[in-house]
């Protein structure tokens, strides 16, 4: 059985009950590098552990590879891959869960915390707030460098009342802001960057 298993956002006491669970009883874990690494600590000393992070730039293990390490190892038992935030959130986890779906190999999502509404909280910054935002939207900030042209929509997005959370955004920062001000966002709306969210380094 393979559990993709979301780790939430860096603070180990945020991963859920059940995923903790999952890591307990594992036979194999694929970790990413956004996992805090304090979660492997639960493994029985038999575990596996695979590290399969990926940093911009430099790719541990490409997704493919990820991929074929999932499947090679479903049949040792349980397998846990233990990915940053909530799988499904810009994750990946669908192509892995397409992929064992595939393979006819049995999996189970274990939902995590996400970083889109933690993050924020953390540093007191509420996502939703009566008579300001009344919606919240998650938008990749890290988008394929080799596309001609940008995915988003941001002649939609300047014009949302809701609050912007952009994840991976960093490297992609003045690009964001400078779209969204080109499409009509008021230069002077509020705004916050976050690093390194809910961890000791959080700024």
């Amino acid at each position: 059985m393979v559990y993709l298993v979301g780790a939430g956002p860096g603070d180990s006491g945020l991963i859920t009950q059940k995923g903790l669970e999952c890591i307990k009883k594992a036979d194999v874990i694929i970790y990413d590098h956004l996992a805090n690494p304090t979660l492997l600590s639960y493994a029985k000393n038999d575990c596996k552990l695979i590290y399969a992070g990926k940093i911009a730039g430099n790719h541990h293990m490409v997704q493919e590879e990820i991929n074929k390490t999932l499947v090679e190892h479903s049949r040792f038992g349980n397998v846990v891959r233990l990915k940053g935030g909530d799988p499904f959130i810009f994750g990946r986890g669908g192509e892995e869960a397409l992929e064992l779906s595939k393979m006819d190999i049995p999996f189970e999502i274990v939902p995590g915390v996400s970083s889109s509404y933690i993050v924020p909280a953390y540093a007191g910054i509420p996502v939703t707030h009566r008579g300001m935002a009344s919606s919240f939207h998650v938008i990749t900030g890290h988008e394929d460098g080799n596309k001609t042209s940008s995915a988003l929509d941001y002649q939609t997005l300047a014009k949302e009342e809701g609050t912007l959370v952009f994840l991976m955004g960093l490297k992609n920062l003045d690009k964001i802001a400078d779209n969204l001000i080109a499409n009509g966002k008021d230069p002077k709306t509020p705004a916050a960057v976050l690093e390194r969210g809910t961890t000791a380094a959080q700024r």
